[in-house]
């Protein structure tokens, strides 16, 4: 029984130890930036280097509010002590700077300015963009177009740090949504779309032009967003079609954010998180790291394996009602009825590993 002991422990301890490089690996992507530069001078790296800082900042916290933060605003200037380290790529004629940021700094500044880090692999929204066309009627915006919109719509997507796909449009979903049930609304049928496809949730939107009181256009987008059991409306306006994908990014963006991180300065709880049906050590790994992926989880401990059975201690910010939002959205789990351990006056959330 010893000697199952100690395998156990050792098994425990390297479960722990190379989830979390995973995790970190993970992380650090989100923690790089790079921007197009003229030349590789000191003086225009120093320009440059600040509006990488920010980017990450925003990315990483989840909202676009956190660099207009005094404390935030404050350290924008001695970048240079949460810089990792800096580089240069070519690409054709183009230079890019490359900088990478150090995620313990950034994390203390972060609380010090009372935001949380969303750390992990983000949820991805697909796009269901319904337009008014003068000429075409009423349609739906296609991926293969070449137009401003979309291209704005990735290049944003990428800096936030969050995927917003737009659909394949074959033939199954040509039969499945068409435009005006989009273009109208008919959440029904665009829901029943969207779950052939491996994403958290989906943004239903239509885009049409609008004449403001003084004569001028514009376009204007309204967009519902389904994140889980989480529905709500975005309105956004612009003068470009580049402009508006950037805003719609940005504000859905934010307001998922809410969804899978709390406050930096909720309580904390703690609880376990149960998984059972695993058939090898690769999906224990897996576990580990989609725990400590979730924004409102401070802190993953395992504390005891057995046979088909992990078991972790979590601690999280705020009600663990967040996590098993989080968790809902989650493709390789199933959850099992919720329970608690009042021995122990802790919450026990139990999932079925599927894959």
């Amino acid at each position: 029984m010893r000697f199952v002991f100690v395998i156990s422990s050792v098994l425990i301890f390297w479960l722990s130890s190379f989830g979390n490089a995973l995790a970190n690996d993970s992380f650090a992507q989100l923690l790089q930036a790079e921007v197009e530069v003229n030349d590789q001078s000191r003086a225009q790296r120093q320009r440059e280097l600040p509006n990488l800082f920010q980017e990450v900042l925003v990315r990483v916290s989840g909202t676009t509010e956190v660099v207009r933060h005094s404390i935030v605003r404050s350290e924008l200037s001695s970048v240079n002590d949460y810089l990792l380290q800096f580089g240069y790529r070519r690409e054709g004629d183009s230079t890019y700077l490359q900088a990478s940021f150090d995620e313990q700094r950034i994390r203390q500044l972060l609380q010090r300015a009372g935001y949380p880090m969303w750390t992990g692999e983000r949820p991805q929204l697909l796009l269901w963009l319904a337009e008014n066309s003068p000429s075409r009627g009423i349609r739906l915006v296609s991926r293969s177009e070449e137009r401003e919109f979309l291209t704005a719509l990735y290049s944003e997507s990428q800096r936030r740090g969050m995927q917003m796909l737009m659909p394949l449009m074959d033939l199954e979903d040509q039969l499945a949504v068409g435009p005006r049930d989009v273009w109208s609304r008919f959440q029904r049928e665009v829901v029943r779309a969207t779950e052939r496809y491996p994403v958290a949730g989906l943004v239903s939107a239509r885009m049409f032009p609008i004449t403001g009181d003084d004569g001028a256009e514009s376009l204007q987008l309204e967009a519902i967003v389904v994140v889980g059991e989480r529905e709500f409306n975005e309105t956004v306006n612009a003068d470009s079609e580049a402009e508006l994908a950037r805003a719609l990014v940005n504000q859905v963006t934010d307001r998922v954010a809410n969804v899978f991180i709390g406050s930096s300065d909720s309580d904390h709880e703690t609880i376990r998180v149960r998984f059972s049906g695993f058939a090898d050590i690769t999906q224990l790994l897996a576990a580990e790291q989609l725990l400590q992926q979730q924004g409102q989880v401070d802190q993953v401990h395992l504390s005891r394996y057995q046979q088909g059975m992990l078991e972790f201690v979590v601690q999280v910010r705020g009600s663990s009602e967040l996590l098993v939002q989080a968790l809902a959205f989650e493709r390789r789990i199933e959850a099992l009825p919720m329970r608690s351990d009042h021995e122990n006056n802790e919450v026990v959330l139990e999932y079925r590993w599927l894959r």
